[in-house]
């Protein structure tokens, strides 16, 4: 660390930035000149050699001229001292940053990260300083988030075009149950297979979205239909399940083998994937299995 002795620099007639800007055109190095070639300028920097600048005695030797144009040895005007200091300085929004880089040993990023929490909660910061958690851990957090506007934009477009299509307000939001029954199924999935909530599992749900609401459209669809005919509600929701649980079952059975592969993990790079299968596949199975019940009587209460 040098400093610069301003009673010193005083004393021999120069101001204190003529001994920074000495030490900095030394070391750091001054353009002389730019040389010209065409469409290109070439500057010609002129410092010290590699072996002087990285030398103390070097820089004691360099000279700074005087009031009386004297040349001072700079060892005169200056103080030198050792310490600590950072090989370079970071910054994050205009804050000054150390990074600290570490890898999870296991494949649980919440887990790692509760870890850090944890243990920088035993180690409070002094003022001026917080700790965040970053690297993968800030990128999943996006994600989700974009993944959870995608969520509500799904569920709004579909509630859109259900709306249009049945000319109701209150239908679409009967179809739309089977959205939470199969977030259920989804998650017991991926609990039972060990794949937590991730960004690929997060887009299985997305897509389940608009496949489990099939099942339910079909169903009150058939409803309607025998309903404009004449016959009860009662009647109507039993004829749209004996009618409509074949198809139903075929529809749901036929897209669930089509998962399995996926869902096992079988191929090569199938382990990125099967989160996702193992999330439809799971939707799948309890939308279709609670929707047969639940969208009737949810029909049936609303009409009532």
């Amino acid at each position: 660390r040098v400093a610069g002795d301003r009673e010193r620099a005083a004393a021999f007639g120069v101001e204190p930035r003529e001994v920074a800007r000495a030490v900095e055109r030394y070391m750091r190095g001054e353009t002389a000149t730019e040389y010209v070639d065409f469409d290109r300028k070439i500057p010609f920097v002129v410092r010290l050699p590699d072996a002087d600048r990285r030398s103390l005695d070097a820089l004691r030797e360099v000279r700074v001229r005087g009031a009386a144009g004297a040349n001072i040895p700079i060892r005169e005007l200056i103080r030198v001292e050792d310490g600590v200091g950072p090989t370079e300085i970071r910054r994050v929004d205009q804050a000054r940053v150390v990074a600290v880089y570490a890898d999870a040993r296991s494949d649980d990023l919440d887990e790692a990260v509760g870890a850090i929490r944890a243990a920088l909660a035993d180690l409070p910061a002094p003022d001026g300083i917080r700790a965040d958690v970053g690297g993968e851990n800030e990128e999943m957090r996006r994600a989700f988030a974009a993944l959870a506007l995608a969520m509500g934009l799904a569920v709004l477009l579909v509630y859109m075009i259900l709306a249009a299509e049945f000319e109701s307000l209150v239908h679409p939001f009967v179809v739309l149950l089977a959205v939470p029954l199969s977030t259920l199924g989804a998650s017991i999935a991926l609990w039972a297979t060990g794949n937590g909530l991730n960004v690929v599992s997060l887009i299985g749900m997305v897509v389940l979205i608009g496949i489990v609401d099939n099942d339910a459209v079909v169903k009150i669809d058939f409803i309607n239909q025998m309903r404009a005919k004449g016959h009860s509600v009662r009647d109507s929701i039993l004829g749209a399940g004996r009618a409509r649980l074949r198809p139903i079952l075929i529809n749901t059975i036929t897209a669930m083998l089509g998962l399995l592969p996926m869902a096992l993990g079988i191929g090569a790079g199938a382990q990125l994937q099967a989160p996702m299968a193992v999330a439809v596949f799971g939707g799948l199975f309890s939308a279709t299995a609670l929707t047969l019940v639940v969208i009737p009587v949810a029909y049936s209460v609303v009409e009532e």
